[in-house]
């Protein structure tokens, strides 16, 4: 009996151990900051199914508490997007997905933390900007970052923000 239960307990931590860091080649979805293919999964549920999944869910399960409770967040917040949001921001993703590398490490380590630092209103400002490039070419998307009247009234982190996020195709899409 006793050695069931220690079988089982090495058996649980083991599990643990497994759901807290990647398999063989490392989790190349993770390190872009992107969800595992199962969360996409759930996000196409329903909040009822997804809740079962997460109660059913052994891999789930045995995630650190505080990892269930960031991905139950995540979910709420996913749920309570609007259908055009949650569009832009799978966009958003699938761009990611095809970033190189290095292309990835300077979203992770250099554009994302200068966009965070933004006030609303600037980001709300090279949003528009963005999407005026977002149906260009790239000659014509170079030649308006030229363009002194399309650059005025930005600050030169503003205007390198426009320049590399146009650069990288984050922004919003045409129509978007």
């Amino acid at each position: 009996m006793q050695r069931q239960a220690q079988r089982q307990q090495r058996q649980m931590q083991r599990a643990q151990q497994r759901a807290g860091k990647p398999r063989g080649k490392p989790n190349a979805r993770a390190m872009m900051g992107l969800p595992p293919k199962w969360i996409e999964k759930l996000r196409n549920r329903s909040p009822e199914e997804q809740e079962r999944f997460m109660r059913n869910n052994a891999r789930f399960r045995n995630l650190p508490p505080q990892r269930q409770e960031q991905i139950r967040r995540n979910l709420e917040r996913w749920n309570q997007m609007p259908p055009q949001q949650r569009d832009a921001m799978r966009n958003r993703e699938r761009i990611l997905e095809r970033m190189t590398p290095q292309e990835r490490r300077e979203v992770v380590t250099d554009l994302a933390p200068r966009w965070k630092k933004l006030p609303q209103d600037r980001k709300q400002l090279l949003m528009g900007r963005l999407r005026v490039l977002g149906g260009m070419t790239q000659g014509e998307r170079q030649q308006k970052l030229q363009d002194p009247q399309f650059m005025r009234g930005l600050d030169p982190n503003e205007q390198d923000l426009l320049k590399k996020l146009s650069n990288l195709r984050l922004g919003p899409g045409p129509g978007q």
